[in-house]
């Protein structure tokens, strides 16, 4: 019989968390520090999108006297600070592992990954297609993590130079404005897809409780992200 090294045996477990673990029909997906980021940038991003198009938009800013566009800007300035300030930290102090392997994770493709994103395209106007075992993270979400890595520092640099564009160049504020509203549709549209799938679409909407307990069903998960599933250690 061929001898076993020892890092054959210890590699399954280096590629899990130990924050990640089954117990009975539920597995934990995503920790306390993850859930509280996640729904810190999600609710201020969707605060900011929505002040933020009415102030831009011809239409929306038409049906809007100047009390409610002061008000309008007002909010969307409270809520660029928490925006800015709070997501990194949250991560860093209660989620640095877990967040980190997330980080690395969403920038690393392989096959399967490209083979999920050929096919998404039908399973998301529910079309059932067979499509490739996923780790942690599938090849869409993949995406949309880096759309919001990504995009967050472009919209936290150009907006707050918006704040103060009386003091910048008039030729910068020209390239930074469009800048800033053409990242916001962009990272406007990930967001709104990642809802529907989140609520609405019927294969994705059960791993939304994982936002809210941190636990998600052990068959969906299993069905969904078969290989990070299948790496779980019992608790």
């Amino acid at each position: 019989m061929a001898a076993i090294k020892e890092s054959e045996i210890l590699e399954p477990v280096r590629q899990t968390s130990p924050h990640e673990f089954k117990r009975g029909d539920k597995v934990l997906r995503f920790v306390l520090g993850e859930r509280i980021a996640h729904w810190n940038h999600a609710l201020t991003f969707l605060i900011l999108l929505f002040t933020g198009g009415a102030l831009v938009v011809r239409g929306l800013a038409g049906a809007l006297d100047r009390d409610a566009l002061l008000l309008f800007g007002q909010i969307h300035r409270i809520a660029a600070v928490p925006f800015t300030l709070l997501t990194i930290p949250i991560l860093y102090i209660m989620a640095r592992k877990t967040a980190g392997k997330w980080v690395r994770d969403s920038f690393t493709f392989d096959k399967d990954d490209i083979g999920f994103l050929a096919g998404f395209a039908k399973e998301f106007f529910g079309i059932h297609v067979k499509l490739p075992d996923q780790g942690r993270f599938n090849g869409g979400e993949k995406v949309n993590s880096i759309l919001q890595i990504l995009g967050w520092p472009v919209m936290v640099i150009t907006g707050w130079m918006m704040v103060y564009k009386t003091d910048l160049p008039r030729g910068l504020m020209e390239w930074v404005i469009p800048i800033h509203s053409i990242t916001a549709l962009l990272l406007g549209c990930a967001v709104l897809g990642h809802i529907y799938l989140a609520t609405v679409h019927p294969g994705s909407k059960p791993g939304l409780s994982g936002m809210f307990s941190g636990w998600v069903p052990g068959k969906w998960a299993k069905a969904h992200y078969r290989k990070w599933y299948d790496q779980l250690p019992e608790e």
